[in-house]
């Protein structure tokens, strides 16, 4: 191969390396500002919890408005959410709740095994959670919720609040997330509050740049050959 039949060949490798060590350059830029916001959340996680009617504000990328208290008591209509415990299935427990105000929200109580009992606390209680809004998505492979059966494989906060409040649903509540030791968390797994966002960049640059050095590793195997044959 003569070195003008090479140049096109030298010209689209070394413009794929230069896009994918872009790519590479991007992921860690992303890694940077990810590993910030996460940082962020963390650090307001960590802050005391504030009174309901003080959580106001645009929530955190995950969804996060506040750690907050809330006073009030819980609907007798516990709504079941498919979820995971100890590695098998398990139930997230979504239950409606008021304050004396008449502020509807959606609690997510915690996750109980198949099977398990999860009585309704009684008389008022002060709850402390996570104060979040959740986006309807159904995944590709997640069946059709279900409400007459009670099970549902996706969050539909619109459709939960109508099936949770029997009486005036509010179109969309915002969801409370109890934290570990709340009222209304008794017997129930519940999770330690952390960001919820995935922060896989790091290992999406090392693939970019492990690309780019692989084209490069070949391309240069690649002449070295053709030179040496001719």
């Amino acid at each position: 191969m003569t070195e003008r039949r090479l140049w096109p060949l030298l010209l689209g490798a070394g413009l794929s390396f230069i896009l994918l060590l872009s790519l590479g350059i991007w992921q860690v830029e992303r890694l940077q500002w990810k590993t910030q916001v996460l940082a962020a959340i963390d650090a307001r996680l960590a802050l005391p919890p504030v009174a309901l009617a003080e959580a106001t504000g645009v929530p955190e990328p995950d969804g996060t408005i506040a750690k907050v208290t809330a006073k009030g008591h819980f609907l007798p209509l516990p709504l079941r959410k498919i979820s995971v415990l100890n590695g098998g299935p398990g139930w997230e427990i979504l239950q409606g709740f008021e304050t004396p105000e008449g502020r509807k929200l959606l609690v997510a109580r915690g996750v109980a095994a198949e099977g398990q009992a999860t009585p309704t606390p009684e008389g008022e209680v002060e709850l402390v959670g996570l104060l979040r809004r959740h986006e309807t998505r159904k995944g590709i492979f997640d069946p059709d919720n279900d409400p007459a059966g009670n099970h549902w494989y996706s969050w539909d906060v619109p459709a939960m609040a109508k099936a949770a409040f029997a009486e005036a649903p509010p179109e969309a509540p915002d969801v409370l997330h109890l934290l570990p030791g709340s009222p209304g968390s008794e017997g129930l797994h519940v999770e330690p509050p952390k960001a919820d966002l995935r922060n896989n960049h790091l290992g999406y640059a090392i693939t970019w740049f492990g690309l780019a050095a692989t084209l490069l590793v070949m391309t240069g195997l690649f002449v070295w050959q053709r030179r040496k044959q001719s």
